[in-house]
């Protein structure tokens, strides 16, 4: 039986974990500028799936998503916008001691997103479909 993720429910791929994914994926966006494209998308999408980001970062990242895939916002907009967020005067990490989030059953996760590319058109296409099923599906999370 293969192995899922206790916070996404990710299928993983044998001996991996949704961490291990993250990580090629971010070699992948920091080596080739094609894939860079959207490590908005990556990270963003990555912490909020995995429980990382605090309540306030979680519906300035809702809003950041929207901004991007709904009304075009550049990768540099979205990085003027988050110095000015919330984590620039409070913690952007979930604490410890933060009451439990909801389980949300993700249709899109990172496993589902690495499994399917090819190159980095196909790998930015995909990063772009989980990224608007997470802002679909997060509601539940934005309190």
């Amino acid at each position: 039986m293969p192995d899922t993720c206790a916070l996404c429910g990710a299928v993983l791929p044998e001996g991996k974990t949704c961490e291990d994914i993250f990580g090629e994926c971010l070699a992948l966006e920091f080596t080739d500028p094609g894939y860079g494209r959207v490590h908005f998308l990556t990270v963003a999408c990555y912490m909020i799936q995995h429980e990382g980001y605090s309540d306030e970062l979680y519906v300035w990242a809702q809003s950041a998503l929207r901004n991007y895939l709904e009304e075009g916002y550049a990768t540099e907009r979205i990085r003027r916008d988050a110095a000015q967020g919330p984590g620039r005067t409070k913690g952007i990490r979930r604490p410890a001691d933060a009451p439990p989030l909801p389980k949300v059953a993700w249709s899109l996760t990172i496993a589902d997103a690495a499994a399917g590319m090819h190159d980095a058109d196909s790998y930015c296409r995909l990063i772009e479909q989980w990224g608007r099923a997470t802002l679909k599906e997060m509601g539940p999370l934005v309190r």
